[in-house]
């Protein structure tokens, strides 16, 4: 996924998220404030003896935060993070680092193994497992307990991370584009197929921007529809106790037909493993596209692209159901989870900027700015008319996407398991059945070989 920027570079959230959560394009360059520490000037004219006596002043302290989304790094700047926190503590200061997210998990793991992580480490729910004897935990932080979500991803009964962004998937679409056209909103698998055909049969836009080129924009299919199927966000982990999870009679393989024939409908433009996600969403700010699957954190990218009039942007849950009567399942991304590593020498400053982080004052300001959905049980965020019309007649149910456990891990790293690399041999037109059939064998001989 790309993953609320967001090292889809949302969910900041993103999602950010990104709101990654939840799952934008990023840079590599480095955004550092200067570390200052404001001292008392000492009078010079007047014997030590006769000077005011002053508190002591705390040391400085910087505190190292990288980000993987630019979406993050163009929110914090606006909104003057580490300026606005220099007003809270003075003696401390917030270094920014941007990375590309397609780098930042291999990244961390490389200065993991030499002990460089940062003081504040943002983490996806599927890397909490992976980082979990290198971070403290943060049972006893009052974020902690007041956040929605962050006791459900507890490890071993601990709490590791303090998740940032909640938001839901969506394909946003272009009105105009449907009412030139006589389009409806879909509220099936079938029906989003057919107006994708009906966009396509005009000949005048792309009816699906696919930025395949990059991988993970294919999330909310590949990575997502398993769980939607299923209705179980927990899908990883109940795949590791199967033997052969991609049986016909399985969520996976019931979700995968269904990507297939909207694969199979060629309705992607020309070449969707040709442009990668920038090239994706410019053309849909142009208007060269119809539709595009995003997340909540996309929100950032379209305002910026439609230079803040979202009069032509609607939005509409992926219709994965056969029935318009049946309930649609959404997914519910959680993402962006804050961690502090063992490594960290200044762990009570950065527990204190957590705090300060997730507080009302920030937080209310960061979640409204990003428009993503607050993880906290006090702080609600109005998202808008762009979002609300997507929920409007719509029985919906909530799938929270969960982190996966140790047994996956493990099968996951044996079979080298990638849904996004096999949501692009899919558009390649690689043979789906034996792509099935093969991944049942190493799945079945990965799990057997567990201790």
């Amino acid at each position: 996924m790309k993953q609320l920027v967001v090292t889809k570079k949302l969910l900041i959230g993103a999602l950010a998220m990104t709101m990654g959560a939840g799952l934008a394009a990023c840079g590599s360059k480095t955004d550092t404030a200067a570390t200052t520490s404001p001292e008392a000037a000492t009078p010079s004219a007047a014997p030590a003896s006769q000077q005011p006596s002053q508190a002591p002043t705390a040391k400085p302290v910087t505190l190292k935060f990288p980000i993987w989304s630019t979406i993050t790094q163009d929110i914090f700047t606006k909104l003057k993070l580490v300026e606005e926190y220099k007003k809270v503590k003075p003696n401390v200061t917030i270094e920014l680092e941007l990375l590309k997210d397609t780098e930042f998990e291999n990244t961390m793991k490389i200065r993991n193994a030499a002990s460089e992580l940062p003081d504040i480490l943002p983490l996806k729910p599927g890397w909490l497992l992976n980082f979990k004897d290198n971070i403290i935990p943060l049972d006893d932080l009052k974020a902690t307990q007041n956040n929605l979500f962050a006791k459900e991803y507890a490890i071993d009964g601990k709490v590791y991370g303090i998740p940032q962004d909640r938001f839901n998937e969506f394909v946003w679409y272009r009105k105009s584009v449907f009412t030139e056209l006589n389009l409806q909103v879909p509220k099936t698998w079938d029906q989003f197929i057919e107006t994708a055909q009906k966009i396509k049969a005009s000949g005048k836009y792309t009816p699906i921007l696919m930025g395949g080129k990059d991988g993970w924009p294919d999330y909310p299919f590949n990575e997502f529809m398993p769980a939607l199927e299923g209705g179980d966000g927990h899908i990883w982990n109940s795949m590791a106790a199967v033997d052969e999870p991609f049986s016909k009679d399985q969520p996976f393989y019931k979700s995968y037909t269904k990507i297939k024939k909207l694969y199979d409908a060629k309705v992607m433009g020309k070449d969707p493993l040709g442009i990668g996600w920038d090239q994706a969403k410019a053309a849909f700010g142009a208007k060269q596209g119809a539709m595009i699957a995003s997340g909540q954190w996309f929100v950032s990218d379209v305002e910026k692209m439609m230079n803040g009039d979202m009069s032509d942007i609607g939005t509409f849950l992926l219709p994965v159901r056969e029935k318009e009567t049946d309930k649609l399942n959404t997914i519910t991304m959680v993402d962006s989870f804050y961690t502090i590593p063992k490594v960290s020498k200044n762990q009570q400053e950065a527990k204190e900027f957590l705090e300060w982080y997730f507080s009302k004052d920030w937080y209310t300001k960061l979640m409204t700015e990003s428009k993503i959905a607050s993880t906290m049980k006090d702080i609600n965020i109005d998202l808008g008319a762009t979002f609300k019309a997507a929920y409007e007649g719509v029985d919906v149910n909530y799938v929270v996407y969960a982190g996966t456990n140790e047994t996956y891990k493990k099968i996951e790293s044996a079979t080298k398991f990638d849904v996004k690399k096999m949501g692009q041999d899919m558009m390649a037109g690689k043979d789906f059945e034996k792509m099935m059939t093969d991944m049942n064998k190493q799945w079945k001989d990965a799990k057997s070989k567990i201790k």
